[in-house]
């Protein structure tokens, strides 16, 4: 099953689009747990995408593309903003003083410890950010 949408590159439309994320998911019987980690992971990558992608004055698109099976739940964020890859973004040193960290990258972390698999790609002028998550593990 698969379900596609598109949202405009804005902070509002965030919760808009997490809740479509969500309730499909559920509809689809989703466990409710999958459905909310499935809700934060898409809503690390949106909002890097929302703060990083275009221009402040730029308005651009993402479109989401969530497919559920029996095995995975596999989401796909595409924008056509400046190429970016924020899976070579280092891990954070979660050992270290919170004061003594850059600030940015956890997002990246939850979304790499929250994920089985995640790619990137920049096919002609679009970023496409693969994530995905194997259901019953």
């Amino acid at each position: 099953m698969q379900f596609a949408f598109t949202l405009r590159s804005q902070l509002e439309e965030l919760a808009r689009a997490l809740d479509h994320i969500e309730d499909f998911l559920l509809q689809q019987a989703a466990e409710r747990e999958l459905a909310s980690e499935m809700r934060l992971i898409a809503e690390e990558g949106l909002a890097n995408i929302v703060r990083h992608a275009y221009e402040p004055d730029q308005e651009g698109e993402i479109e989401v593309v969530l497919a559920l099976s029996e095995t995975e739940v596999r989401l796909e964020l595409r924008d056509s903003g400046r190429p970016f890859n924020p899976l070579e973004h280092p891990e954070p040193d979660l050992g270290a003083p919170i004061e003594e960290r850059p600030l940015g990258g956890l997002g990246v972390h939850l979304i790499r410890s929250l994920t089985d698999t995640q790619s990137y790609a920049r096919q002609g002028t679009v970023n496409v950010l693969v994530l995905v998550k194997r259901r019953g593990v």
